[in-house]
């Protein structure tokens, strides 16, 4: 589904059109789930973060504003969803990433993009998350910047320094 699909299918969704909020579900679940992957590095944190993320979707679907932003939106709830989780749970820093769900990220023909995907997961959490949605979700720099409620000077910065780290760590 397009941009302009999402779009459409978010326009109807409001107004209990439960095939249209499926549509969404069907097509934004996955990414959301990865995301909240990618932040969390545990399956049954992305799990339920994820899982809550919708609930808070399907809620309040109606107050959103701008239907072309909804996958940043929904992005923004999953990332908020990260945030209140982490702060619930102070043991945080001693998550280990999930083994089996690593081995399934890394599952690549390509050599070179595993040991980049290695690189980009030892960037500080900004930075790695900034990378994630520009390169991975595709997602503009004023997206990312509403994702993370930061400034798009911050995220252009978090992108500078990510490519930087990168390249140093490549040519080493």
């Amino acid at each position: 589904m397009n941009s302009t699909q999402i779009t459409l299918t978010v326009i109807n969704a409001p107004q209990g059109d439960e095939l249209a909020f499926n549509s969404l579900c069907n097509c934004l679940y996955k990414p959301s789930f990865l995301f909240a992957m990618k932040l969390s590095k545990q399956t049954d944190l992305a799990k339920d973060i994820t899982q809550e993320a919708w609930a808070v979707v399907a809620k309040d679907i109606r107050k959103l504003k701008e239907p072309s932003v909804f996958k940043a939106w929904l992005f923004r709830v999953v990332y908020h969803k990260f945030i209140d989780t982490t702060r619930q749970s102070r043991g945080y820093e001693s998550f280990q990433p999930d083994k089996h769900e690593q081995t399934r990220d890394m599952t690549s023909s390509n050599e070179q993009s595993i040991d980049l995907l290695k690189l980009i997961n030892n960037l500080p959490d900004s930075e790695r998350h900034s990378i994630y949605l520009f390169y991975l979700e595709q997602m503009s720099i004023s997206d990312i910047a509403l994702i993370t409620d930061v400034a798009v000077g911050t995220v252009k910065s978090r992108l500078h320094r990510a490519r930087a780290q990168l390249a140093v760590w490549l040519n080493e």
